[in-house]
């Protein structure tokens, strides 16, 4: 049942991508773009910023309207479609986005200051993904990431919510268990925890070394 339950999850980014808005909202009581949007006071605008695994686009779209200089990735055609779509509706023009894998980045070293990814599958820990963020990063850029939000509420609903996202693999594993990933791929982590009407948003800021601790580790060693 498990099984079959993640299976029909991970087919909302691609075949059932049209239905994504609908179940995530049910799901988040209406929170989930807000969700998303708390990863915002931790990105920095001096610079161009890479958006991994873009979605339905709501992030992507507020990361314009506010400014940044935003590309998106995502290796979902069925997500670039809505992403182009909503952009074409409320700017009026597409998009800049490519269709790509984070565990291989299409992009030149050193391209982006930040990097920031919401809610993203377990790809994510991948360290195909960990290195080839580090590397499209400028030295001292970060990797903002919001992987999930906790529900605040003891009723039965919020306890039915939360228990979809354990058999979904939504749920994360220890604090220290994560600090340990992203510190061996070599990045300084840090949590934050964002406060909504219904839940507790989690953010990580994974920041890379930037030359000048490089070159001191270099000298230590």
């Amino acid at each position: 049942m498990s099984r079959l339950i993640r299976f029909a999850f991970h087919q909302l980014y691609t075949t059932f991508a049209w239905a994504y808005d609908a179940v995530a909202d049910a799901a988040s009581f209406g929170e989930w773009k807000a969700w998303g949007r708390a990863a915002i006071p931790f990105l920095t605008r001096e610079g161009r910023l890479l958006e991994i695994a873009h979605g339905p686009g709501h992030l992507h779209l507020a990361l314009r309207q506010q400014g940044f200089d935003a590309v998106g990735l995502d290796l979902s055609i069925q997500m670039a479609r809505l992403l182009r779509k909503r952009f074409i509706r409320d700017v009026g023009r597409p998009p800049a986005h490519v269709r790509g894998s984070a565990l291989r980045l299409p992009f030149a070293d050193r391209s982006f200051a930040c990097v920031v990814s919401t809610f993203p599958a377990e790809f994510i820990f991948a360290r195909e993904t960990l290195d080839e963020v580090r590397r499209v990063l400028r030295p001292g850029g970060q990797l903002v990431i919001v992987p999930t939000a906790h529900l605040k509420g003891s009723d039965a609903l919020a306890r039915l919510v939360r228990w979809a996202y354990r058999v979904t693999g939504q749920s994360m594993p220890s604090a220290d268990s994560i600090r340990r990933r992203f510190e061996s791929a070599g990045y300084a982590f840090e949590q934050h925890v964002a406060h909504t009407a219904r839940a507790a948003v989690v953010v990580w800021v994974c920041t890379a070394p930037d030359q000048t601790d490089a070159a001191a580790k270099s000298s230590a060693a």
